[in-house]
């Protein structure tokens, strides 16, 4: 009823499992919002308020296209205004073959109101035309202009008050919320919400499905603008450690040749001598420092400043282990190769599958499992495929002339030529080529970052396409190239791109935001007009020099294969996942669902090891631990955390918390990075989903729902130790722990038995079990 109440009078119902009135129901978020206000009133006052109807105006993105209707009122849909059948009103359709966009205006039959409107591929102007819609008149807007994305008549810009919105104060910013933008800007001034994060607090913009504050959404222009005219400066630098955007450190880093995540903290950072830098601007250094030089990525410390993927050589997944993805250029593979990888697969127990982007992948892998599976692979004769890094990914191919009737070229070794040209190099963002043979396009090189395309004079060259939640067609930069044309483009290309991007920004919004857009770009590359082709076209050589096979390095080398341990405290391995498998399509596949969030204080405190049953553990030697990082430690089936911090102050420079993140459960706290905050807190992130922790006290700081049990550490003789509770209780604990968690969740927890303790020598006290779920 109007009131929310459901046929059984204590029982309440919002969103898409209420019939309002018996026949209607919502299916959008911001019904259910005004819905669920409704009914916080009533059960606060019962009769106190009274829910209607809602807007069925909406913004969506399909399948990575925006669409979007709005209406005067439920008429526009229910009566079939839109479709153009009803006299009383008149249509304008306007199309745009070139950029795939199409939108449908309804009037009334004098062309004095907008009753409502379809838009696909560009729903830019939603927020505007909705508001249009609810006037009586056009606001002094001509029909023809709206329809085809016309400023008003006398007019040059759209009147959003210089701040790049293209939205009046009164027209909605956030479509989920339905707040204005005059009330985002009041909520920014008045509350001093002075970043996005404050802005979700001060007035719940962006708290829906969160496209208006996305980096090229409303809110952000809203808020630079604002902050702006009130003479206070936004967050600039990466983050709090640099005050330098990543084109600028790129360019710092290369004329000092600076060589390590120290030497440039030392050089550029804000205060080095008391900070460590923290989980945002380690892998932006990191991803510099292989662009510029392509040293080894787990060599000279550098391990500990990588993302998870990049430290393991390998994609994390939400289980906490790993995929596993050999590079197969151009999508060439021989029958002995294939043996070969299925052969690996099957020894270790991995799910495999043929992956988006023509190639292998297995998935599942076990951290310590990795070295070995690599060197299979290797020997076998196969090398990375670096899914894991921001770097070349794939040049994915058609037979072309090798099979095809139609080819013009021979489009897979062309593709063969660019992967293993281009293998190895890091770059901002993930990079993806294609060689199609010809104009059919069977590889999709127009949808990739750099692709070529057959024709009978050699190949034209396609730059800046992307494929993901936001496609873009690539832009042709030269036609008819020969195979040498087309790499010395690429290569200036490349280097150009990865000089001047921001941090995980692909090559279509780059190209976006560069001014003179592919005009500009063709000068550049093609023409040398800044006079530096032969300096990029040097990078990449230099790149192409140091490329070498991170696989292979680990497979021999016994120092980098201990990395891969699973625990600093014993080299016996138990399963850490802790999730359920099951078998789906004849393969080891796990369940669908994710383990549930584990809310509210943690187990334990250090400050709690007063206790006299607690116990010192053996948690490894001092040399085994790296520098500001962390390994696992076994206490029978549970698993710590533990980091060494040196240049943290003395009684910080041990740390250990539980290895079981409590956000979805994943053992995997242990190779989160660390950090330090500006106010001296330490830190760690959570390796999978980024959700951070204060390392001294276990507590959340990204959300402080979650915690994490802390314990007290000691070094003696070279050992680390770590003191903690029986085996027995805390195994019985946290068991409880994650049973209640999956109980609130509505779901059924199969549980682990207890494994046995682990002596100071690294030694089981008790033969580890065989469990599953």
């Amino acid at each position: 009823d109007a009131q929310l109440r459901s046929s059984d009078e204590s029982i309440y119902a919002i969103g898409e499992v209420a019939a309002i009135g018996g026949n209607m129901c919502y299916g959008l978020w911001a019904p259910g919002v005004e819905q669920a206000e409704t009914l916080v009133l009533n059960l606060l006052r019962p009769g106190s308020s009274v829910y209607r109807a809602s807007d069925l105006s909406t913004k969506l993105k399909l399948l990575g296209v925006e669409v979007a209707s709005f209406g005067r009122s439920a008429d526009f849909w229910f009566k079939g205004q839109y479709t153009g059948k009803d006299p009383s009103i008149k249509f304008i359709d306007s199309k745009d073959d070139l950029n795939d966009t199409y939108r449908r205006l309804c009037f009334s039959a004098d062309g004095s109101k907008l009753m409502g409107g379809v838009l696909v591929g560009d729903a830019k102007d939603y927020g505007k035309l909705l508001q249009l819609s609810k006037k009586d008149d056009l606001a002094g807007n001509d029909p023809v202009a709206l329809a085809f994305k016309l400023p008003p008549p006398g007019s040059n810009a759209v009147s959003d008050g210089g701040d790049g919105t293209g939205l009046t104060d009164d027209c909605t910013i956030c479509t989920c919320i339905g707040l204005s933008k005059s009330q985002v800007r009041q909520a920014i001034i008045d509350k001093e919400a002075y970043t996005i994060p404050l802005i979700k607090k001060a007035c719940k913009a962006g708290t829906g499905c969160g496209g208006c504050v996305t980096p090229v959404g409303e809110v952000p222009k809203l808020l630079s603008h604002t902050l702006k005219k009130l003479g206070k400066a936004g967050a600039s630098g990466i983050c709090v450690h640099f005050p330098y955007s990543r084109k600028e450190l790129f360019d710092i880093i290369k004329v000092k040749e600076l060589k390590s995540f120290k030497e440039i903290l030392e050089v550029v950072g804000k205060n080095p001598d008391c900070s460590d830098g923290c989980e945002l601007c380690k892998p932006v250094i990191a991803s510099i420092l292989s662009s510029l030089w392509n040293d080894h990525a787990l060599k000279a410390g550098r391990d500990q400043i990588q993302d998870t993927n990049d430290r393991f050589l390998a994609n994390i997944q939400k289980t906490g282990t790993y995929s596993v993805i050999p590079r197969c250029p151009g999508g060439d593979i021989t029958p002995d190769t294939l043996i070969a990888f299925a052969t690996t697969a099957k020894k270790y127990g991995l799910w495999t599958k043929i992956t988006g982007a023509q190639r292998l992948g297995m998935y599942g892998a076990k951290v310590n499992d990795l070295p070995d599976i690599y060197k299979e692979l290797v020997d076998a004769g196969m090398e990375t495929g670096q899914a894991y890094g921001k770097a070349l990914r794939t040049v994915k191919s058609c037979v072309g002339t090798s099979w095809c009737r139609y080819g013009q070229q021979d489009s897979v070794t062309m593709a063969v030529t660019l992967e293993n040209r281009y293998k190895g190099l890091r770059a901002p963002h993930k990079i993806k080529m294609a060689a199609s043979g010809c104009l059919r396009e069977c590889a999709e090189a127009q949808g990739k970052d750099v692709g070529v395309i057959a024709t009978q004079a050699g190949y034209n060259l396609y730059v800046c396409g992307n494929g993901g939640a936001k496609p873009v067609h690539a832009k042709l930069l030269a036609t008819d190239c020969s195979v040498e044309e087309c790499l010395k483009y690429v290569d200036r290309f490349l280097m150009y791109y990865i000089s001047t991007a921001k941090h995980l920004q692909r090559t279509a919004p780059w190209l976006a935001e560069l001014e003179g857009g592919i005009d500009y770009l063709k000068k550049v590359v093609i023409e040398d007009s800044l006079g530096i082709a032969a300096d990029l076209e040097q990078m990449m050589e230099r790149n192409r020099a140091n490329e070498k096979c991170e696989w292979k390095a680990v497979a021999y080398d016994e120092e980098l294969r201990q990395k891969f341990q699973q625990f600093a405290n014993t080299k016996e391995t138990h399963d850490s996942e802790q999730i359920e498998y099951i078998d789906m399509r004849g393969q080891r596949h796990p369940n669908l669902y994710s383990p549930p969030d584990i809310t509210g204080p943690a187990l334990y405190r250090k400050e709690d090891s007063h206790s006299s049953d607690w116990e010192w553990i053996f948690a490894g030697l001092v040399s085994a631990y790296p520098k500001n990082g962390g390994l696992s430690v076994k206490h029978g089936m549970q698993e710590l955390a533990v980091f060494h911090l040196p240049s943290a102050e003395p009684k910080e420079q041990w740390l250990a918390t539980q290895n079981l993140c409590p956000h979805k459960q994943a053992r995997t706290i242990s190779r989160g990075l660390v950090g330090v905050q500006p106010n001296g807190t330490l830190t760690v992130a959570d390796p999978i989903y980024k959700t951070t922790y204060n390392l001294v006290t276990g507590e959340g700081i990204s959300n402080p729902n979650f915690n994490l049990s802390t314990f007290k550490t000691k070094v003696e003789d070279g050992k680390v130790f770590v003191q903690v509770p029986p085996c027995s209780e805390m195994e019985e604990k946290m068991e409880k722990m994650i049973q209640e968690s999956f109980k609130a969740d509505g779901r059924e927890y199969l549980a682990k038995k207890t494994g046995g303790p682990v002596d100071h020598m690294g030694q089981c006290l008790s033969k580890q079990k065989d469990l599953s779920w």
